[in-house]
């Protein structure tokens, strides 16, 4: 009996062991739940409510156009067809918003650091007045947003400011920067197109009278101007000494059917015949034998079409240069992109921003993820221990 008494004993000591630590544990429970949720929570409600500036939002639409030129020399444009494409402008526009020189040039119209840091004691949502060029890009990113559309290429602005009227000046001179930003890149692009049009006029004028050189300089050498006209002269002459050479065998025929061979008739047309059929070799031999220059007639004439036809593709190729630089200068005259503005700024009347509820929940939402990670973690290492 004393054993099991004392067993009883010994038994009790440690349920009441067991029940401290499990009110010790509880206890700390609700104070992590009350440091690590209500708390954070708590303050957050507090400052937003309280502290907190109320934030304006300006909203505006926009995007990159470019005008559609029609080429009156269109047949022409597969000599200088060049690919190019606008697609990437809305994507070069986006990172412009973003980026420091824009912030720089609209914090040298309107003084950003004043307009952002109207209200010192929000520390949390208002710049500092002694903010480094990093920190206030880091804001500037926070309270201007911009968006585009992949399939149309429009950029919805939104920016946020203590005042609406802030917001309003703000947007406007984001959308008067992307304009001179746009313009100088048509600028830029025009200049380059015309520039390389008239490096490609130059080209084609210095083929053009390399080529014509070269026709005349075997004009010169062979002494004829066209040899293929020659030789169609030769071949003129040819035909009409066989029509000859044909009307006097025709003769030779008629005489002979009513006299003899001895006859001086005869004999007349055989000369006519045999000299007609020598001036024939002559003639054809001579379209073969070298000119007064270093080539034959055949030689010269497959030389000169040679020359026709690089002569034909650098009139053509002088003709689209040509053609080109009048189109980039006729382009160069036209402002051919342009940012349309479809939703002007906005001037907004009441606060939205910042989103107290939608904050306070998150704050509520991520204390709870911190509080129950924590809570796993020591079980786990409770139970492994």
């Amino acid at each position: 009996m004393p054993k099991i008494q004392g067993g009883q004993s010994v038994t009790h000591e440690i349920s009441e062991t067991d029940k401290d630590r499990a009110r010790l544990r509880h206890r700390l429970m609700r104070l992590g739940l009350a440091v690590v949720v209500v708390l954070p929570t708590v303050v957050a409600a507090l400052y937003l409510w309280l502290i907190a500036a109320d934030q304006y939002h300006s909203d505006s639409a926009f995007s990159v156009r470019s005008e559609d030129y029609s080429n009156p020399l269109e047949a022409l444009s597969v000599f200088t067809q060049v690919g190019s494409s606008s697609g990437s402008d809305s994507q070069i526009l986006y990172d412009f918003i973003r980026s420091q020189p824009l912030m720089q040039q609209v914090d040298a119209d309107l003084d950003l650091r004043a307009l952002f840091g109207k209200q010192p004691s929000d520390l949390v949502f208002s710049l500092e007045r002694d903010a480094s060029r990093e920190d206030m890009l880091d804001y500037w990113q926070r309270m201007v947003k911009v968006a585009v559309d992949p399939l149309t290429g429009v950029l919805s602005l939104q920016v946020r400011a203590f005042a609406p009227e802030d917001a309003e000046a703000i947007a406007q001179s984001i959308l008067a920067q992307s304009g001179r930003m746009v313009d100088d890149l048509s600028r830029i692009a025009r200049q380059d197109a015309i520039r390389f049009a008239l490096e490609d006029l130059e080209e084609a004028e210095v083929l053009l009278r390399d080529v014509r050189r070269k026709v005349r300089v075997f004009r010169l050498e062979n002494d004829i101007i066209d040899p293929t006209e020659a030789a169609q002269s030769q071949m003129g002459v040819i035909a009409a000494l066989e029509g000859e050479l044909a009307s006097a065998l025709v003769e030779r025929e008629t005489i002979t059917s009513f006299a003899g061979e001895e006859d001086q008739r005869v004999k007349r047309v055989d000369r006519r015949i045999e000299a007609v059929r020598s001036q024939i070799d002559q003639e054809r031999r001579r379209i073969g034998r070298p000119t007064s220059g270093p080539s034959s007639l055949v030689d010269a004439i497959g030389s000169y079409e040679e020359l026709l036809v690089d002569l034909e593709f650098a009139q053509r190729a002088y003709t689209a240069a040509l053609a080109a630089s009048e189109q980039a200068r006729a382009e160069a005259r036209r402002t051919n992109r342009y940012l349309a503005v479809h939703i002007p700024p906005t001037l907004a009347e009441d606060s939205l921003y910042p989103q107290r509820g939608l904050l306070i929940l998150l704050v509520l939402i991520c204390s709870l993820a911190v509080y129950f990670t924590g809570l796993l973690i020591y079980y786990n290492v409770r139970d492994r221990g």
